[in-house]
């Protein structure tokens, strides 16, 4: 009888070690199924942040481009600045692009293109320079290509 006993607590030893195995076992493998979930959610939250600012950043040195491209025309043909006519051309989709830039940031980026912006300003409604205009548009689109890790320099 005695060896009966020893057999049956000797089985339910067993199934308790093995049961407790299994439960580590299997919070083991959650835990890192929740780290590897993890690992995928922030590079999708980066990979998404990565294309809106893309996005914002070529959306606004295209708008940046045109209104180069629309000042340099307006001036050989009329002999004037556009502010001297009231002609604001698409400027207007500068400020427009450098909203979403200013929001998307980061701070550098913001800086350059408020920069940019204002240099376009100047140059077709104040007193500023076609070159001042173009260095600080090229200077947001060094500063971006930078922030996007295009550059490796």
């Amino acid at each position: 009888m005695q060896s009966a006993w020893v057999g049956t607590i000797s089985a339910l030893a067993g199934i308790a070690l093995a049961g407790g195995i299994a439960m580590v076992r299997d919070g083991m493998s959650e835990k890192r199924q929740a780290a590897r979930d993890e690992v995928r959610r922030r590079h999708e939250v980066e990979e998404a942040r990565f294309a809106s600012r893309k996005d914002a950043y070529v959306s606004f040195a295209a708008a940046c481009q045109k209104t180069i491209n629309s000042t340099d025309e307006y001036e050989d043909e009329h002999q004037v600045r556009p502010g001297d006519m009231g002609y604001e051309g698409p400027h207007r989709n500068v400020i427009e692009a450098m909203n979403l830039v200013l929001i998307i940031g980061p701070k550098e980026v913001s800086d350059a293109a408020v920069e940019a912006s204002v240099r376009l300003h100047e140059w077709a409604f104040v007193s500023g320079t076609r070159a001042q205009a173009v260095a600080a548009v090229d200077q947001f689109q060094a500063v971006s290509r930078r922030i996007l890790k295009f550059d490796l320099d």
